[in-house]
């Protein structure tokens, strides 16, 4: 018998080459070795989104007509929306009486998301941060002087010294009250969302409702199943054998460079979509950041360094040695490195913008497909969900 898997994507619209060689050409090829259940993760997509919801129907449309486009296939794989799926919101609720604060406020993924809101959040508010700050400090500092200042006490160092000091405490208190906010709080509580906080454990049912044995995953995502996995345990220790204790099936995502050097991503604008039409990807690619210190022709190149070569070892790796060599050399420049790749790219991405001109042309059948899915899903999720309810003695309709 073949063995489950759960995976899936947040819906974001239409997909960029980095999503093909990080996560879907890896789907696509274990569609006939697991039995596979790929998830539009639409709730997920909310916890960082969840004001701006216009686009979120169009998104799961056009992710999924990527996703078949490239050969998922829903006859061999079932292919679902989240939020049809009610049964994972209950899970989810359930599991998060099993998972402490601290547990989630290790999450690396958190961890750098509050990072990042605080840099942003200083970046608009810094002046009104500052300005705050600067008065409580003053204030702090004004009053220090009335209880400690004399002209006959300044003279001597041991006291300036000591005087300096209580100064410069009082100032960090009121800088570290004007930026952090009150004590009586998490200093990012008001960043960040109940739903961000707890994504991880809607990650988790979304694995365990499926009673899931492998979740395809790049090393660095291993701290975010570890927490599934942690509570598949705690929970079977306590109610009895339910679930799987899922394991990671490793896979070395090809990492993607955007067009300016940077990770591939939609957030940065320098994505090539797996539909780029031909011309578009040829101005893409041709604006691409290259090799700064290869500036003329007869400079030797470094191809380390440059997301072209980088698109020539995923779209043309039978050249790769020559290109190196040539580039290396000072013998093939920038604008010709572009062109070959280009047209490489458009030929390997030709078969998939194709397939989806013509899956655009019948959006019906995408979502019969979604909803033939997500009724396939929702029979394994009933009957996890009947074990669960069983297993903790819960109420169930009074079905016991």
């Amino acid at each position: 018998m073949r063995k489950r898997v759960l995976s899936g994507n947040r819906p974001t619209g239409k997909l960029h080459i980095g999503h093909f060689f990080g996560v879907l050409h890896k789907w696509r090829d274990i569609q006939d070795k697991y039995d596979c259940y790929f998830e539009v993760a639409d709730w997920h997509a909310l916890t960082t989104n969840y004001e701006n919801t216009e686009d979120l129907r169009q998104n799961i449309i056009d992710m999924v007509i990527d996703w078949l486009s490239v050969g998922i296939d829903p006859q061999r794989s079932v292919v679902f929306v989240q939020s049809d799926v009610k049964e994972h919101a209950e899970l989810h609720l359930l599991f998060s009486m099993l998972v402490t604060l601290s547990r989630l406020l290790r999450n690396p993924t958190f961890k750098e998301y509050v990072a990042e809101l605080r840099t942003s959040e200083l970046s608009h508010k810094g002046k009104k941060s500052i300005d705050s700050a600067a008065l409580l400090a003053a204030e702090d500092f004004m009053e220090l002087m009335k209880k400690e200042y004399s002209p006959q006490k300044l003279e001597n160092k041991d006291f300036v010294q000591v005087l300096r000091a209580k100064i410069k405490d009082r100032i960090q208190e009121g800088l570290f009250k004007a930026l952090s906010g009150s004590e009586d709080e998490l200093p990012y509580g008001h960043l960040v969302n109940y739903g961000f906080l707890g994504y991880p454990v809607l990650q988790a049912a979304d694995i365990l409702i499926y009673r899931a044995e492998v979740v395809p995953i790049g090393e660095d995502q291993l701290p975010h199943l570890e927490l599934t996995r942690d509570i598949a345990r705690r929970f079977n220790s306590l109610y009895g054998e339910v679930f799987p204790i899922p394991e990671p099936l490793f896979t070395k995502f090809a990492k993607v460079p955007g067009t300016d050097g940077r990770k591939m991503s939609k957030s940065y604008g320098n994505t090539i979509l797996i539909s780029e039409p031909p011309d578009s990807l040829r101005k893409k690619v041709m604006s691409t950041y290259t090799d700064p210190e290869k500036i003329r022709l007869r400079d030797p190149g470094h191809p380390d360094r440059c997301p072209i070569f980088a698109y020539h070892k995923i779209f043309n790796p039978e050249e790769t040695v020559e290109i190196r060599e040539s580039c290396e050399k000072g013998e093939l420049g920038c604008v010709a490195c572009k062109k070959r790749v280009a047209e490489k790219m458009i030929e390997y991405l030709e078969p998939f913008r194709r397939k989806r001109e013509e899956l655009e042309k019948d959006v019906e059948t995408i979502k019969d497909i979604l909803r033939e899915g997500s009724e396939k899903a929702r029979v394994v999720t009933s009957e996890t969900m009947e074990r669960v309810r069983s297993a903790m003695k819960l109420w169930n309709g009074g079905k016991f």
